[in-house]
Formats: structure tokens, sequence, C-alpha cells
């Protein structure tokens, strides 16, 4: 008689069922990631070592230390602290629902996520592989700031710890909110507080499609990034507008229209006005300030930046005109009147923010006087300028993609509307406390007048190269 054959017995566990299915892709061959994350962060190592040091070293040095001390301490320091964490934690929960930590590659999700293996063993690798890159992240930059006052005598070296803890946490909040960002970004199922840092559960949250739908982004806008093409990106990640739907513009003059047109458009996503508010709100705050003699440049660099910042999430419809050049004008104007229409609405709402801001400086900080009044609301004009210059940049010529240098050259390219706009606001303001008045609105009235100028000229050659 025969005997039976014995069969081998197989994976029993969906780890061991999910560790043979990532045996058959790679075809035998042994697994390479671990590697790469050893390399990467050693090189996030090295680079904090090498250029974060010295560069928060040089931060604190720059930074009047005694003002510092009152300014950032107590519980006014513990209230800026608390500001920035939570803002840190916003935009990871914002960034979740456009690309979240947990995004594998179409085939892995169509032929390996859709099996009956538990969700949470399958994508668990991609989770791991973002929680420990948010930590060294996180770790890494408090060590950084650390060693940065202990190095520029700020501190003593017993802050070296709390501050590398502290940027720990942070981190292990950014990686938690970046993930619920990605769970609540599907309407439906278990999507509340319960599932943040809680792995497994939010891992089982995670949709098929909603997962599908973020790896394809992924690549689109992995591609756009690479070519230079950042209005392909942009138009990625917008959200649908839902909202308003049924409001309708009224007939007016061309002017009008367009500036009522951008109104609607910020009254349809109430998320871009609200940021755009906060922001502006917050750099015309730090501008006012600035103005008062003994305010460090930092406080003019960081309200230059924010009111930028702001002003940009007020300017969709400059944007899209830019984005659409080349197309027939719907309303009649010339392009050009077309471009200083869109800035309408959006230096609008920064000139009433500015003043109002303005006056609540003044009425509430001592030794502020008619400049904290008035020196926001001149800045209008440069950042204005400076989206007019952003908007209508168009692609990168090809000559910046050359070997070796092409990331830094596409972005300085990208970059240099912001730079303008902080180079001369920074300056301005820094002799407006240093020098005389005049001086100031001098170089303030010449760097506003650059960045409109050559805002333009981007308007005219963008125009022109859509000509036939």
């Amino acid at each position: 008689m025969s005997s039976t054959p014995t069969q081998e017995a197989g994976p029993t566990s969906d780890r061991e069922r999910l560790d043979q299915a990532r045996r058959v892709i790679r075809g035998g061959l042994p697994e390479g990631g671990n590697g790469n994350v050893v390399y990467a962060a050693y090189v996030a190592v090295i680079a904090a070592l090498t250029y974060g040091v010295p560069a928060s070293r040089a931060f604190f040095m720059f930074v009047d230390p005694a003002w510092l001390s009152r300014h950032l301490t107590g519980a006014r320091g513990v209230l800026v602290v608390g500001v920035l964490v939570a803002a840190v934690w916003l935009v990871g929960h914002r960034l979740g629902s456009l690309r979240g930590p947990v995004v594998p590659d179409l085939p892995y999700l169509d032929h390996v996520a859709v099996s009956s293996l538990d969700r949470a063993v399958v994508l668990r690798r991609w989770w791991r592989l973002s929680l420990l890159g948010c930590l060294i992240g996180g770790l890494l930059t408090g060590a950084v700031v650390g060693t940065g006052m202990v190095v520029a005598d700020v501190s003593s070296p017993w802050a070296l710890l709390p501050s590398s803890l502290g940027g720990l946490v942070v981190g292990l909040g950014f990686a938690g909110s970046w993930l619920w960002g990605q769970v609540r970004s599907w309407p439906t199922g278990p999507r509340g507080a319960s599932t943040v840092l809680r792995g497994a559960r939010s891992l089982r949250a995670l949709h098929h499609v909603g997962l599908r739908t973020q790896s394809s982004r992924a690549v689109t806008m992995g591609g756009a990034v690479l070519a230079g093409d950042l209005r392909a990106a942009r138009l990625d990640v917008a959200s649908p507008s839902t909202r308003l739907r049924r409001t309708r513009l009224r007939a007016r003059g061309p002017v009008a229209v367009l500036a009522g047109r951008d109104l609607l458009g910020l009254r349809r996503a109430p998320g871009a006005l609200v940021v755009g508010l906060v922001l502006v709100a917050a750099g015309c705050w730090s501008l006012a300030h600035a103005t008062i003699p003994g305010v460090p440049n930092i406080v003019a660099f960081v309200g230059t930046v924010s009111c930028y910042l702001g002003y940009g999430a007020w300017s969709e419809g400059l944007r899209l005109q830019g984005d659409n050049a080349g197309t027939p004008p719907l309303i009649g104007l010339a392009y050009g009147r077309e471009a200083l229409a869109h800035l309408v609405t959006p230096s609008a709402l920064y000139s009433v923010v500015a003043l109002l801001t303005g006056v609540a400086v003044v009425l509430t900080t001592p030794g502020a006087g008619f400049a904290a009044l008035v020196w926001p609301l001149a800045m209008v004009a440069l950042v204005a300028g400076g989206h007019l210059m952003a908007a209508f940049r168009g692609l990168p010529p090809v000559s910046l993609f050359s070997p070796g240098s092409a990331v830094v050259s596409v972005a300085f390219w990208y970059s240099r509307p912001l730079l303008l706009t902080i180079i001369g606001g920074v300056a301005a303001t820094a002799l407006l406390t240093r020098s005389t008045a005049s001086n100031a609105l001098m170089v303030l009235v010449l760097a506003s007048y650059a960045a409109v100028a050559f805002g333009r000229r981007r308007v005219r050659l963008l125009d022109e190269g859509h000509r036939t």
C-alpha cells in the first residue's frame, strides 16, 4: 500500500500569510526597507548636526536674550509654545486628509489590502515607518533647539533634556493627528477621538477607496513636483466647493464683478477665509509690535511671512487666472486689468484686518505709537505685489533643470516672490526703529514698486506667451 504524502502546514495567522505574500511580491529577495530607514535616519542626524545646530545658535545669538527672557518666559512663553504646538498638530490633521501616513502603492492595495487579512496587520508597516519618522523628527528638532540655546548661552545645559523630550512629545502628537486626519477623511466608520494614537483601531478604520485615492494622488503630486508644475499639484489637492452653490453674482461693472466673485469664492471656502484671517491678524500684530524700539527684527520677519501666507489664502482668484492663461476672457477686461482686479478683495480684507489690529495694539501695548497703527497697513502693496509675481510666474524654465542643481534652482525660482517680500518688509521695519521714518518709507516704497512692477511684467509676458 502506498503511504499518503505528508502535506506541509501552511501559514495559520494573518501575519504569516502577509509575510508569505510579501515574499512572493519580492520574488524571494530579502527585505530591503530597514536599510533605507536606517540610512534616512543617519542622514537626518548628520543634517541636524551640520546645519541645524549652527542655524539654531545663530538664531538665538541674533535675537536679544534679554528680550526673549522678558517676553517668552512665564505664562506668556507657555502660551506661545502651546499655540505653536497646536498649530503644528492642526497642520498634521489637515495633511492627513490630503496625504496620510499610511499610503501603500496601488498594486499592494489592489492585491493584498483587499484580501481577508486583518487591515491593521496589512497596513502596520507604513504606519510604523511614519510614526518612527515623526518621532525622530521631533526628537531632532527639540535637540537642535535646546543645543542652540545652550551654545548661545541663553540657557543652561539642563535645558537640553526637556527640549528633546518636548520635541519627542510634539512628534508623537503630530503622528497621531496625522493619522486621525486620514481616518476622518472618510465620512463613515469609526472616526472619533477613540482612534487617536490607537494604531490597530485607526488602521482598521481606513477605507480602501480612500487609500487608493491618496495613493494615486501621491503619484500625480510627485510627478508634478518633479516637473516643476505646482499648478497640477495644487489643483489635485483642492477640495470641491459645496457651499452656497445657489448664490449668484449680481450685474455690476467688470472690476466689481471680479471682486464679488473672489469674495463669493471665499464664502464658499470658509476654511481659507478663516486661515487667512488668523495669519494676517497674527502678522499685522507682529509688524505693529516690530515698530516699538528694542523689539528684535525676528518679529518683523515672522510678521511679514505670516502676512504673505495669509494674503495668499485669499488670492485663489488671482492664482486661477494665472493657471488659465491663454483662455478667452469671459468679462471683456484686458488680461492685465483683470489681474489687478483680482487684488481688490484680498487687499480690502487685508486693509480692514491691519487697521483693526493696529488699533488694538495701540490701545493695549505701552510704547506703541502712530507707526504701529499704519505700518501693517503700509505693507499691503508689497504683499500684493509679491502674490502678483507668484500667481503669474508660469512654469520654471527648462534651463533650471540642470544636473546637480535642479532642486536648489527650482526652489529659488519659486521662492523669489516670498524672498523679495521678506527682504523689503524686514529691511524697512528695521530702518523704522533704527533710522528715520523717511528712510524706512523710501525702502518700503521701492520694494513695493519693484514687486508690483515685476508682477505686472510677469502678467504681460504670460499673456503674450499664450497669444496666437
